[in-house]
């Protein structure tokens, strides 16, 4: 290229937007969280179950020792063992207090603050701006899901010397916190695109969570029917582990059933989570 006389000259470069664009994003919101009031306090509780099962591990080659009868019997059949673990009532109503408290306002608080112009003004797309919050979910709850699961099975091969390392219980190890995280980042974030006041954000999920529950029992008692479980989230997450571990059906229903209900609402959350991102994104290009 010839050198130019001064001037203005129309630009003729090509923009690329960088590869991984979420990155910033995912990094700034790791950190944010860490520092956020009671997360360590969360995070300890949140590692209560691994503590225990690992504890039952540790008891279960100690004959002398009667400490966690429950986790010790569980420990007979490894595919039961780590479906209860992940699946657990504590561990899941533990993994929807971490969205409650640290991450309810990923996207209500850029809403509040009308941050969309600020990140959209940047080589960023929606698609960048859902991975970049999403994985900031993730990150976490597979911290307290898939590490810990994934160090059961080291320590329990290390202090029992046998484990049954079949297909089948290999793929449940990483394939269940992996659907029960993105079930719960897919709901948080897809609630915090439609309002921008935190607290109705964690009263709508948690009126999710608990009135499922009771919902579905009080279903129950009128139809008699074990269907009725299927409106609860926590049994769906349960029997949804059984179904991927190819264990005892928590209910009396086809466990694939839960696993479609599961499926179905994380598809379904993403899909309004897009669309909504994608408004504020065509409203700031009008603006523009």
């Amino acid at each position: 290229m010839g050198i130019r006389e001064q001037g203005y000259h129309k630009w003729d470069g090509q923009l690329r937007a960088p590869r991984f664009a979420w990155l910033p994003i995912f990094w700034v919101g790791i950190k944010m969280a860490f520092r956020k009031k009671y997360s360590k306090a969360l995070f300890m509780a949140t590692n209560a179950p691994f503590l225990a099962f690992l504890g039952g591990v540790y008891v279960s080659t100690r004959p002398e020792l009667k400490m966690f009868p429950r986790i010790v019997e569980l420990l007979k059949i490894d595919a039961r063992f780590f479906s209860v673990f992940y699946t657990n009532g504590f561990l899941i109503f533990m993994l929807m207090m971490l969205c409650l408290v640290l991450f309810v306002d990923l996207i209500c608080g850029d809403l509040k603050s009308n941050s969309f112009p600020l990140y959209f003004s940047r080589p960023l797309d929606r698609m960048d701006y859902i991975l970049g919050k999403f994985s900031i979910i993730l990150f976490y709850l597979l911290l307290f899901t898939l590490v810990p699961g994934l160090l059961l099975m080291i320590f329990k091969f290390i202090f029992t010397g046998a484990i049954s390392l079949d297909p089948r219980l290999l793929l449940g190890i990483l394939v269940v916190p992996i659907l029960v995280s993105i079930f719960f980042a897919s709901m948080t974030l897809m609630v915090s695109s439609l309002t921008s006041n935190g607290r109705y954000v964690r009263i709508i999920i948690l009126l999710v969570f608990i009135f499922s529950n009771s919902i579905a029992q009080i279903l129950k008692s009128i139809f008699r029917s074990p269907y009725c479980e299927l409106f609860s989230v926590a049994r769906n997450i349960e029997q949804m582990g059984a179904y991927v571990f190819n264990t005892q059906p928590v209910f009396s229903a086809p466990k694939f059933l839960s696993l479609a209900i599961i499926l179905g609402l994380s598809v379904l959350s993403i899909f309004i989570l897009y669309k909504k991102i994608g408004k504020s994104e065509a409203q700031i290009e009008i603006g523009s």
